[in-house]
């Protein structure tokens, strides 16, 4: 709400936008009053009469294609997976629970000469790593790829292969492996290998028929949790910045997408296509022209140092327990000089940053950005904002920097990362009142697929700090009031994106954007703001329940299910009482915090430098998931067989209506 008008019982509403606030009818008066001297219509709604009303959320940090592609395919997560249309998926217990989900799929989805991508499957909790020889007993003759959670590894069956092409030549691929006999084992370890084997795979799949249900599924899932606007913070690292922006405004402008998006374009792919400069700058600006009320494009995204989860970040010292470094993507000798054509143009940057000694040299980079040429309201936005110091927050709040900020990097990993780089460290990942108090806007945002589109549970993690392993409070200074959270889910990750003006707060002239819950976050138990039900949202003033919410009607022609499976899948469920928790020091068996939206999240992916340790195989986490985009954007994966001319989404029915 806007902070001079904090509560209200009425909304008036005309083309879209708020009209006027009334902390009662009485209001509204003058402009009831005027709609009866002009003839204009006035309809009285009150369907949400008993419910609460606050601002559409905003995801700060989102990726709609990229998340959506994994989530989609079929099912081999050993943890819960929810699904927008129906029974979340239960998850599989074991290898023989595995390979009898795999079976079953392919019983159901006759062969029809393409290969099939299974999704999720969890070394750290399965205890092996999957081979040719595994899949060839469960897959007999059908092509078939599985695609590790961390979207790191993938494992082919032989007839996947053959169709692939693998030979001994691709030995002088880093992760392909070979047996004694110097054939192929159907392991693809590393984002140069598993991107390499799975693009044309995935190329095949990014059809006209599958391609609607794909980005439909991860909006449903949005939808379902009450966000109005969404983001995209790296377009065009798939297919190209042309494709994927013209895909992005015909599929957010067709009735399958309620939501709108913000979409930052990936400053290594303009420069790419268009070379640094001049060139890259003008076709950032081309998209800019293209926004209309849907779709959003401003500004671009960089990266500095690696994955939080992977502990690829980089650390001022004293550095990690056990003597690692850190990997950087864009030297901090070379910041400056990349930034500094962006800043000049008066550019919006984001960086994706984690360690404290990335978040340091982004800083100092902004600082020298500022002495190059000042700027006022630039906007400079750390994203994720892992580890970082006093010092930091203050620094960045000087240089009138922003920061969006992923608070699963504290749920999921603040009791996990102690060992590697200090209790201290780990506690105050993810600061929020530190950067509050140093005045520092801030958001919180998931990075779907890092975590689930879910605002309310993000806004659950900023206020209580509870560590999913001991269930303990992490960090307690560090902790914000609900009316903060609120703010960083609504207008402040709307600062963050440049579209405050449209959306993030309720008050006349913006969207009658809202998302609609059964209870009020500010009045609940602070335990209990995760668990409130999302009766649905109004995006432009229309209302879309989340019981409207229903997969494309057709399925595609290839046959493969665009949902996760459901329930009645013949894999078994993970007890609610216990888990499986892989550690990079031990496996334990856990009977606190069995919550399935945290289960789906933590300590379940996969080590390249320790194939065969499979007790140290979570060290290598989702993080990994951007080395393999950008892998796949470098195996020049385009758009080449989805006919954008001809896809009309308007078309598409959606089952049941």
């Amino acid at each position: 709400m806007d902070p001079g008008w904090p509560e209200a019982t009425a909304v008036a509403v005309q083309n879209g936008r708020i009209l006027s606030v009334g902390r009662t009818m009485e209001d509204l008066a003058p402009w009831l009053d005027a709609a009866k001297k002009n003839g204009t219509s006035v309809t009285m709604d009150a369907t949400f009469k008993d419910h609460v009303v606050v601002p559409g959320f905003v995801e700060g940090h989102g990726h709609p294609l990229i998340g959506a592609i994994a989530l989609t395919r079929p099912c081999l997560s050993h943890f819960p997976q929810p699904n927008p249309y129906g029974a979340d998926f239960p998850g599989v217990q074991d290898l023989e629970a595995c390979g009898k989900a795999i079976a079953a799929y392919l019983a159901a989805n006759p062969d029809n000469g393409k290969p099939v991508i299974f999704w999720g499957y969890d070394v750290a909790v399965m205890g092996q790593h999957l081979d040719a020889a595994w899949l060839d007993k469960v897959t007999g003759p059908r092509a078939v790829y599985v695609w590790d959670a961390s979207e790191h590894f993938v494992y082919a069956s032989t007839a996947a292969m053959k169709a692939r092409g693998v030979t001994k030549a691709e030995a002088s691929i880093p992760g392909v492996t070979f047996g004694p006999d110097g054939e192929p084992k159907g392991q693809f370890f590393g984002a140069d290998a598993a991107a390499w084997v799975l693009a044309p795979a995935l190329q095949a799949m990014l059809t006209p028929a599958e391609v609607p249900g794909i980005m439909k599924y991860l909006i449903d899932l949005g939808w379902k949790n009450g966000i109005t606007t969404t983001s995209d913070m790296a377009l065009g690292m798939i297919a190209g910045i042309e494709a994927e922006s013209r895909l992005t405004k015909q599929f957010f402008n067709s009735p399958l997408a309620p939501l709108r998006c913000v979409s930052i374009t990936a400053a290594d792919v303009a420069e790419r296509e268009k070379v640094v400069g001049d060139g890259a700058i003008a076709l950032v600006r081309s998209l800019e022209a293209m926004s209309d009320d849907k779709v959003t494009f401003r500004g671009v995204k960089f990266f500095a140092d690696d994955s939080f989860l992977s502990f690829g970040m980089q650390m001022t010292g004293p550095g990690y327990t056990d003597g690692r470094v850190g990997l950087w993507m864009t030297k901090p000798s070379d910041m400056m000089q990349r930034y500094e054509p962006w800043w000049k143009a008066g550019m919006q940057i984001h960086t994706h940053t984690n360690g404290n000694a990335g978040v340091k040299a982004v800083i100092d980079a902004l600082a020298s950005l500022q002495e190059f040429k000042p700027r006022f309201d630039h906007r400079f936005t750390i994203q994720h904002y892992g580890i970082s110091t006093p010092e930091d927050a203050y620094r960045l709040a000087r240089l009138g920097g922003f920061a969006s900020v992923n608070p699963y990097y504290l749920y999921a990993r603040g009791d996990i990362n102690t060992p590697y780089i200090g209790t201290d460290r780990a506690e105050t990942a993810a600061r929020l009142r530190t950067l509050l108090d140093s005045g520092v806007k801030t958001a919180l945002h998931t990075d779907t697929p890092v975590a689930l589109p879910e605002p309310l549970e993000a806004m659950w993690i900023a206020v209580n700090r509870i560590g999913i392993e001991s269930g303990k409070v992490l960090g307690a200074a560090e902790r914000i009031t609900p009316a903060e959270a609120l703010r960083m889910v609504t207008i402040d990750a709307a600062v963050t994106l440049g579209v405050e003006e449209n959306v993030g707060s309720i008050r006349a002239g913006k969207y009658a954007d809202f998302a609609v819950l059964d209870a009020s976050p500010l009045e609940v138990d602070p335990m209990k703001i995760r668990d409130i039900n999302v009766w649905g949202i109004v995006v432009g003033g229309v209302k879309h329940p989340a019981s409207d919410i229903k997969p494309l009607a057709q399925p595609a022609p290839s046959k493969t299910t665009l949902s996760v499976p459901k329930s009645s899948s013949p894999t078994s469920a993970v007890p609610a009482s216990s888990r499986t928790t892989a550690r990079t020091d031990q496996t334990t068996t856990s009977t606190k915090n069995a919550d399935p939206r945290a289960l789906s999240f933590a300590a379940r992916y996969g080590n390249m430098n320790a194939l065969a340790d499979i007790e140290a195989i979570t060290r290598h986490t989702d993080g990994c998931r951007l080395e393999f985009w950008r892998a796949i954007s470098l195996e020049g994966l385009r758009f080449e067989t989805l006919d954008l001319e001809t896809l009309d989404f308007a078309t598409l029915d959606v089952a049941g209506r």
